[in-house]
């Protein structure tokens, strides 16, 4: 038996995806036999005697008049002999004996998406399924993490094994800082669906892997079919903006971004404090992760939020609320070290 995580429609449009898949496979298959049972007219005979042969068989056994084991022997037999023919007319005329077999994408599945089991008890989803699940959430989560595989993709290397507390605002190495801060957001995505599972906070200098860690989180996630929305803070205000203006004044307006801010399983919201301060966006904010908090104990509401301002200016620049919500319910993490963009330029 298959259990599937992710929300239905999404399910069903991959579904659908590789219906067509199996369709076009179809399709082309009808169009070969058409163009060379004009050829081989003995060809289409054949498939019509195998038809004929298992109504004749199966009609037998439900009548009563004939032994079913005894049956299906002899209907393995018959259809074991026409197919021989088959390929045999096949190969002599410079045609492969699979020649008249669909050819799917997925030679696994049979573009089914399924990898059955006897009696379907151990029904698996085929690598095709699990890509196109990839492909999906990917195109539907803003983010831009070109040769971002997940975890695999951090590089801990890039930070200094040097411990400099002026330097680095850290009592411990940088490289030591972020191999525990790795560590953590291996358990978190590991625990995703854990109520008790607290959000994240990504605090530290710009280009300290912030972003890019964030990232790593949102693939792995999105392997295990979790759906991730990525937002600059100035983006998601915007976002949330739109859907304030427009939700009054225009009926044909799709508040579908908005809808999606507060039911992802993953929002990050990246680069926050860039937005211009305001207490109309503080109340946004704080509506934002009070309702996504709450509905985390039903199913998956995680939010991992990341900034540059330093900790103790983060409190100084929002209000009093919001900085309750984020020590309430965030593991805070800082990060440090050199700026891995010029590093690696």
């Amino acid at each position: 038996m298959i259990i599937i995580s992710i929300s239905y429609s999404i399910h069903q449009m991959i579904k659908n995806e590789l219906d067509k898949k199996r369709r076009k496979a179809l399709d082309e298959l009808e169009d070969k036999k058409a163009a060379l049972y004009m050829c081989f007219p003995r060809l289409d005979e054949i498939e019509d005697e195998i038809i004929r042969a298992g109504f004749r068989y199966n009609k037998a056994i439900l009548m009563g008049t004939v032994n079913a084991e005894n049956a299906a022997e002899e209907l393995s037999r018959v259809i074991g002999e026409l197919k021989r023919e088959r390929a045999q007319i096949l190969s002599a005329n410079g045609y492969p004996e699979d020649y008249l077999m669909p050819v799917y994408e997925c030679s696994k599945c049979s573009d089914t998406g399924i990898i059955s089991s006897p009696g379907g008890e151990r029904d698996t989803l085929c690598i095709c399924y699990k890509q196109l699940l990839l492909d999906y959430l990917y195109n539907n989560s803003n983010l831009c993490i070109s040769g971002n595989d997940g975890f695999v993709s951090f590089n801990t290397e890039l930070y200094p094994d040097i411990v400099d507390e002026k330097r680095y605002g850290i009592k411990t190495s940088p490289r030591r800082q972020i191999l525990g801060i790795l560590e953590s957001c291996k358990k978190f995505t590991a625990n995703f669906t854990d109520p008790e599972t607290r959000n994240l906070l990504f605090c530290g200098p710009t280009g300290t892997g912030k972003t890019f860690m964030a990232g790593c989180i949102a693939m792995e996630l999105m392997k295990a079919g979790h759906t991730v929305l990525y937002f600059s803070a100035p983006a998601l205000f915007n976002t949330i903006y739109e859907y304030r203006y427009n939700s009054g004044n225009n009926e044909d307006w799709d508040p579908g971004a908005y809808k999606n801010i507060l039911e992802t399983e993953l929002l990050i919201i990246d680069d926050l404090g860039t937005e211009a301060p305001t207490a109309t966006r503080y109340a946004e904010l704080l509506t934002i992760l009070d309702s996504r908090i709450s509905s985390d104990v039903r199913s998956p509401r995680k939010t991992i939020i990341s900034t540059n301002i330093d900790l103790r200016s983060l409190f100084e620049y929002y209000d009093e609320r919001i900085v309750s919500r984020i020590t309430g319910s965030f593991d805070i993490y800082p990060f440090a070290g050199n700026d891995i963009r010029n590093i690696l330029r």
